[in-house]
């Protein structure tokens, strides 16, 4: 059939139709990424609650007769409750709604720190004491459920591979260590102690309104045959990478403290310089996880090599952080403001790979033991055991490594730390070997990027809604060629049944 150009107004029947493809939408990729990134930033906040603290909060609590000691016990009272909490919350996700519980973690954060800051204008004394430990119980507990929810989310919505959802999750966390200590200073220097709380808190709770409308609602049935948290714990490995991270959070808090002391107290630093120095740490670590991310997902099968490598770099760059006594045929007891520095930057780049690789490691291991792939329980059983694996390093870390470095100091405890590395490494090549040499699977191999599939998943349905369209559009002109449709009519039996 001709197309018409008559002269009379109507149209070319198949003229100028649309390009499915070059004609499909950006919508969808737009609200991926603008959800990825407001949960980064969620994340951030979240964490940041705990930092804030950090410049100002001793020098007050000590004007309140409280010690050093119980200074520690309340800092500490948010990694306890994380560590409870974070799996309690990862087993109950598809009961309770991911999006409902970050709504209602970012609520409890902002309103405890909101209260938190009017706790030294209502009490002294011990009341002081155990009303602010109280309140950072529920700050735990709050941030524990935005990470929980928020990492889920990523992983079950967005269409990410895992190792970009963990590794965006980790760069939230960098930061906030930078972001909530310099707001921290920052604001309690302008607009002092209650106001601090009231803006960082109300951040939080204003941010609520932001998850009702970026965030989708992701709901999935609950089976009752679900595994449970102690088949996972059973599975062999799992421990071993929960043991990973409390190893590397407690090498994480012993940096803090230790790095503090020895800028400061033996290389003649004052706080600016160690502020920024942590800041540069920060923006490096930051960087770090974004390559290892990329590394990860070009060699997905080389977890636990990528493990026992940087295990065994982390160990060889804490012995020199110090450096070690065991070094002092090199170094003679003395101290270097710029060893440290560099050496320090050489700590926190294999400890993204370190913090990043477990997670995966740990889906594929759950995954090729009988967890459902892509499923809700499963992220939030993994993200709950890491997180409190995570927070029991982060409570226990700044205690064992404050009675080392106050017995024997910091640099008989980076070495007591190095050799911990090592003997990680050890444990994880052991593990793997034996793995390889049983013929037992620690690795799923996916034939199709989660990310392609769900591309390819989102332009098949906006293909069927184009050709639909298409198909409405040519109906329509056919209708209107109304000379085109006599012509058709006059022809004889056989030929319109052949046409």
């Amino acid at each position: 059939m001709k197309e018409s150009s008559d002269d009379d107004g109507t149209e070319p029947l198949f003229a100028n139709e649309p390009d499915m493809k070059n004609s499909l939408p950006d919508t969808n990729s737009n609200k991926k990424y603008g959800m990825l990134l407001f949960l980064m930033f969620l994340q951030c906040l979240s964490r940041g609650s705990d930092t804030l603290l950090y410049p100002f909060y001793p020098e007050v609590a000590r004007a309140e007769g409280v010690t050093m000691a119980y200074i520690g016990l309340i800092y500490s009272a948010y990694d306890l409750a994380r560590f409870i909490f974070s799996p309690f919350f990862g087993t109950i996700l598809t009961k309770w709604p991911p999006k409902s519980m970050c709504m209602v973690g970012t609520l409890i954060s902002g309103s405890s720190l909101i209260l938190f800051g009017y706790v030294r204008v209502i009490s002294s004394g011990w009341c002081f004491l155990a009303l602010c430990t109280t309140l950072r119980v529920f700050t735990g507990v709050g941030s524990a459920m935005v990470t929980i929810s928020s990492t889920s989310i990523l992983l079950k919505a967005s269409g990410f591979q895992s190792s970009n959802v963990i590794a965006i999750i980790e760069i939230g966390t960098g930061m906030a260590f930078a972001f909530g200590t310099a707001l921290g200073g920052t604001l309690y220097e302008f607009v002092g102690y209650v106001t601090t709380f009231w803006v960082y808190g109300g951040a939080l709770v204003i941010s609520t309104l932001f998850i009702v409308v970026f965030i989708p609602a992701v709901v999935e049935e609950e089976k009752k045959s679900q595994q449970g948290l102690f088949q996972l714990l059973t599975i062999p490995g799992c421990g071993l990478l929960c043991l990973t991270y409390v190893l590397a959070r407690m090498q994480t808090a012993n940096r803090t403290i230790g790095l503090a002391a020895l800028y400061i107290e033996e290389l003649g630093s004052n706080p600016a310089v160690l502020g920024l120095l942590f800041a540069v740490w920060s923006a490096f670590y930051v960087g770090s996880c974004a390559v290892a991310t990329r590394l990860l997902i070009k060699f997905p099968q080389s977890n636990y090599r990528a493990l026992v490598i940087c295990w065994i770099w982390s160990g060889v760059t804490v012995l020199l952080m110090c450096p070690s006594p065991l070094l002092d045929f090199i170094f003679h007891g003395k101290k270097y403001f710029w060893l440290t520095t560099i050496d320090t930057v050489f700590v926190v780049i294999p400890t993204s790979v370190i913090y990043i690789t477990p997670f995966q490691a740990a889906l594929n291991l759950v995954e090729v033991n009988g967890y459902k792939r892509d499923s809700l329980h499963t992220y939030g059983m993994v993200a709950g055991l890491v997180n409190g694996a995570m927070s029991l390093g982060s409570t226990i870390g700044p205690v064992i490594s404050g009675a080392i470095i106050e017995s024997s100091g910091f640099g008989w405890t980076t070495t007591y730390l190095a050799f911990a590395n090592f003997i990680m490494a050890l444990l994880i090549g052991c593990y793997s070997i034996y793995m390889r040499v049983t013929g037992q699977p620690t690795e799923v191999v996916e034939s199709q990027d989660n990310e392609q599939i769900t591309e390819e998943a989102v332009y098949n349905t906006e293909k069927v809604d184009n050709v639909r369209e298409v198909n409405e559009k040519i109906i329509e002109k056919y209708l209107k060629h109304e000379d085109l449709t006599k012509v058709y009519l006059q022809q004889p039996a056989s030929d319109s049944s052949n046409k």
